[in-house]
């Protein structure tokens, strides 16, 4: 499980550690915010694509070829990074490093292969541990090696940072980690739902159905933010990327600490109905309180309040979820709501230039609006569960 962690930390920190200077560094070769944010938005296409892939391929040919594979893949994604003139190669990287990072459904797999049904959601919870760690550190040490200055700032040294952790991952999963899958298992594997299988089942039930719009227009919201975030405080208060570093990584850390020390005590005084809908409020006012941000003080406020909500959302809705789905289906329904979501972190960044380019607060509005309906969807639910 140490290698495995070393894997996942590792997809997150590299995508973290990018997230305070990819859009300078797009702007730099001379593109404008629609493409700055659609680049950003390709990482998590390409991984949506490639993560069923990867999870057929585990399958087949085990969990420790594919997470050594990919993660040296993931790599050479930063090589190319490192040393990209050209817009073309920048696309170039985000596509392999999306790819490469749909390693995350092999990592579930071995997880799931490892563990007995008892044990399994405190596996999963390790590899949840990792994303937020990740989250954390990347950002952060992104922003440390790049500097405190748009126009000096250092893109190479972050890059080739997340090379060497994505090689020294790669060579943990060749040298410590164990095949979970013997060859046996390998043959009697079940077919895995397809994604059309996935949206059908969605469809046909009402309260799933809802949870999973929900979670569609949450994460969309959340993605427009993040990904015009670093655009948007370099222009209203000059914030260079060491700066949006420490930003993403205090939200990080908040996060980190609210699902770490406090989730267990809420849910089981509240519920996780009454806590998704915090959480949806807390969305809708903390993109506005962002959007009207006039000092680097209230920012810090308004982001925690953002942080708080995404760490009171992401394990309620993902629990209620799981509770429409009997044992034989629940990998599917849970494929369902992760497609859904995914899906969220394309179609965030696909608009959110073309807003930002429109007006800057415009995609912070937006984003308001989403997670107010959100929040509307969850109070209908529970309003005809009651």
């Amino acid at each position: 499980m140490p290698v495995l962690f070393l894997i996942v930390f590792v997809d997150i920190l590299g995508f973290g550690l990018l997230l305070p200077l990819l859009p300078f560094y797009v702007q730099r070769i001379g593109a404008g915010p629609e493409v700055i944010t659609a680049v950003l938005g390709l990482y998590s296409l390409a991984q949506v694509i490639a993560a069923p892939v990867w999870g057929r391929v585990s399958d087949r040919y085990g969990r420790k070829p594919v997470l050594a594979f990919t993660c040296i893949g993931l790599g050479l994604s930063y090589v190319v990074l490192a040393f990209a003139d050209s817009l073309a190669l920048v696309v170039a990287s985000r596509i392999i490093g999306g790819l490469m990072a749909g390693n995350i459904a092999a990592a579930q797999a071995y997880v799931a292969d490892v563990t007995s049904p008892e044990t399994r959601a405190k596996g999963m919870g390790i590899l949840g541990a990792a994303f937020g760690l990740g989250f954390i550190v990347g950002p952060s040490i992104g922003g440390l090696f790049a500097g405190a200055s748009v126009e000096g700032a250092d893109y190479r040294a972050p890059a080739l940072a997340a090379m060497t952790l994505s090689f020294a991952a790669a060579a943990g999963a060749v040298f410590f980690l164990k095949e979970s899958l013997s060859a046996e298992a390998r043959t009697h594997m079940e077919r895995r739902a397809t994604f059309a299988e996935k949206m059908r089942i969605a469809l046909q039930r009402q309260a799933l159905l809802v949870l999973v719009v929900t979670g569609f227009l949450i994460i969309t919201a959340w993605a427009q933010f993040e990904t015009v975030f670093a655009l948007w405080v370099h222009r209203v208060f000059a914030f260079g990327p060491r700066e949006i570093g420490f930003v993403f990584g205090f939200m990080g850390a908040v996060n980190v600490l609210v699902q770490g020390a406090l989730m267990g005590m809420l849910t089981r005084r509240f519920g996780e109905r009454r806590l998704a809908l915090v959480a949806g409020a807390l969305f809708v006012s903390g993109y506005l309180a962002v959007a009207v941000s006039t000092s680097p003080t209230t920012l810090l406020m308004s982001c925690a309040v953002l942080a708080f909500a995404s760490a009171l959302f992401n394990p309620s809705v993902t629990s209620l979820v799981s509770k429409e789905a009997a044992s034989r289906e629940r990998g599917a329904v849970m494929g369902a709501y992760q497609s859904a979501t995914a899906l969220g972190r394309v179609a965030g960044p696909s608009v959110s230039g073309s807003l930002f380019a429109a007006g800057m607060t415009l995609p912070y509005l937006v984003a308001a609006a989403l997670a107010a309906g959100g929040l509307a969807l969850i109070a209908f639910r529970g309003k005809h569960r009651e």
